[in-house]
C-alpha cells in the first residue's frame, strides 16, 4: 500500500507532535508498505532534535516545500523567542500591548492557524503530484489543523482519493484559543473548516475519546481512537540501570506553563521539605516564567533543576534515572478531551507516576482504567499522599501501546477504507 503523510511536524524537529508519525512511518515502512511524507522545509518548530533524522528510514520519501512563517515576524516583534505557535503562550504570563495584537493578529486573519498560507501553494503541488504518482490513501495529522485544508482541498480534485484525518488534539475548543480573542466570523469560518474535514474526511482517527464530540455534531464519518504510544527500541536494556541514591528524584518532561501550574503538589513538595526529605524535582522541557517565579517562593526552590528541553533519546535516559515521574496536564476544559502522549513512555518506564489533572475528563479515565492514582491541581492533601505512598504503585501492561501495535490499527483502518 502506498500512503502520503501531510504532516507539518517531522524531523529534525522535536517534541511529542513529530514522534507520532514518524514512528508510524517508520513502522508502516518496516511492516512493507511505501510511504511518502510531505512536509515544510523551513518550519518554526518549537523544539529542534536533530538526532531524530537518524531514526527515518532510508525507504520513506520525503518532500519539503518553503512555508511562510509569521510567527517569526511576531517573535521579533515582541522580542521573545517563537514558541511556533503564532500568538499561542499557554496562559499565565503578563502580555505587552504588542503581544496583545500579536494574539488578535492570529486569532482572525489566520484561520484556523499561522500556517493557513502553506494550504493553496500545497494543493498546487500536490494536485500536479498525484496526477503523476499514484497512492492509495492520504492521512494529513493536526495540529496544526490547516494540514487537514490541504486533504480536503485534494480531495475536491480526487474525490475517488482515500482521506485520513488525525487530530492529535481537538481543534474548534482546543484550550488556547481563547487568547486569541476571535471575532464571530473568524469563529464561523473556522467552525466551517472543522465541519467540512470532519464530514468529508473518509475515517477520522483521534487520540482520546473526548476529541470526537464536536467533529461528530454534523457528520457520521467513521472514526477510530488510536492513542499515542512507545517504541520498544527507544528503551533497550542497557539503559534500565538507575544510579543509586539517597535522594528521591521527582522528573518532569515537557512543557510547563499557566494552565499547567500544579500548586497543590508544591504545597505537598514543601511539606515534606520541611521533613526533611531528600529530593530534586527535576524539569526537562520549557517552563514558563510565572512558574519558575512562583517556585523559587518555595523553600525546596533549590532543589529544582532545569534542563530545558532534550533530545528524545537523553529525555528517555533521564526518565530512567527517575524514582517517579511528573505528568501535569492543563487545567482547562478543552484538556478533558485529551490524554498527553508523554503518558505512555512515562508507563514503558515502570516508574511510578505522579498525575495531576481534573477529576473529570480522557486523561482521569484512563488513568483510573490503569489503577493509577491522578490528583486535581490544587488538591495539596492528596498530593502529599500520593508523593509518600507512590512505591506502592503496581506497573501497567505498555504492550498495547506499543507503536508496532498502533500502527497494526492504522494499517486496519486503511484497509477498511481502500477495500
Amino acid at each position: 500500500m502506498k500512503i502520503l503523510i501531510v504532516t507539518y511536524y517531522w524531523p529534525p524537529s522535536g517534541g511529542g507532535g513529530v514522534q507520532r508519525w514518524l514512528k508510524f512511518a517508520t513502522c508502516l515502512d518496516k511492516l512493507g508498505h511505501e510511504v511518502v511524507v510531505y512536509t515544510p522545509v523551513n518550519p518554526d518548530a518549537p523544539i529542534v532534535d536533530n538526532s531524530l533524522e537518524a531514526e527515518i528510514p532510508s525507504g520513506i520519501t520525503v518532500i519539503k516545500k518553503p512555508i511562510f512563517e509569521p510567527s517569526r515576524f511576531v517573535s521579533a516583534l515582541t522580542k521573545k523567542g517563537s514558541n511556533g505557535r503564532t500568538g499561542a503562550s499557554g496562559g499565565g504570563e503578563k502580555k505587552s500591548v504588542t503581544s496583545k495584537l500579536a494574539h488578535w493578529v492570529r486569532g482572525n486573519f489566520f484561520v484556523p492557524d499561522a500556517r493557513v498560507r502553506w494550504v493553496k501553494p500545497s494543493v498546487k503541488f500536490l494536485t500536479k503530484w498525484l496526477s503523476d504518482n499514484h497512492i492509495d490513501a492520504i492521512i494529513t495529522t493536526g495540529p496544526p489543523h490547516s494540514m487537514h485544508l490541504i486533504g480536503l482541498g485534494l480531495k475536491k480534485s480526487f474525490p475517488q482519493l482515500k482521506w485520513i484525518s488525525d487530530f492529535r488534539d481537538p481543534w474548534s475548543d482546543m484550550d488556547y484559543l481563547s487568547e486569541f480573542k476571535m471575532g464571530s466570523r473568524a469563529v464561523k469560518k473556522m467552525l466551517r473548516y472543522e465541519r467540512a474535514v470532519a464530514k468529508n474526511s473518509d475515517h477520522l482517527i483521534v487520540t482520546s475519546k473526548g476529541a470526537l464530540n464536536k467533529l461528530l455534531e454534523h457528520t457520521n464519518t467513521d472514526y477510530s481512537i488510536i492513542p499515542n504510544g512507545w517504541d520498544p527500541v527507544d528503551f533497550p536494556k542497557s539503559l534500565n540501570k538507575k544510579q543509586k541514591s539517597n535522594v528521591l528524584k521527582i522528573g518532569h518532561f515537557g512543557s510547563l506553563h499557566g494552565s499547567r501550574n500544579a500548586r497543590g503538589l508544591w504545597t505537598a513538595l514543601e511539606k515534606l521539605n520541611k521533613e526533611g526529605r531528600a529530593f530534586e524535582l527535576i524539569f526537562a522541557g520549557k517552563v514558563s516564567s510565572d512558574i519558575k517565579q512562583e517556585l523559587a517562593s518555595y523553600s525546596f526552590s533549590k532543589k529544582c533543576v532545569f534542563m530545558d528541553s532534550l533530545p528524545h533519546k537523553k529525555s528517555i535516559e533521564e526518565m530512567l534515572q527517575c524514582d517517579a515521574l511528573l505528568l501535569v496536564h492543563n487545567d482547562t476544559e478543552s484538556a478533558t478531551k485529551s490524554t498527553p502522549g508523554k503518558l505512555f513512555e512515562y508507563i514503558a518506564t515502570a516508574k511510578p507516576i505522579i498525575s495531576i489533572c481534573r477529576k473529570e475528563g480522557d486523561l482521569a479515565f484512563r488513568l483510573s482504567e490503569m489503577n493509577l492514582p491522578f490528583v486535581e491541581h490544587d488538591d495539596a492533601e492528596k498530593a502529599y499522599e500520593i508523593i509518600t505512598q507512590f512505591a506502592t504503585q503496581t506497573s501497567v501492561d505498555a504492550g498495547p501501546f506499543t507503536r508496532m501495535a498502533l500502527t497494526e490499527k492504522l494499517i486496519d483502518v486503511l484497509k477498511r477504507i481502500t477495500q
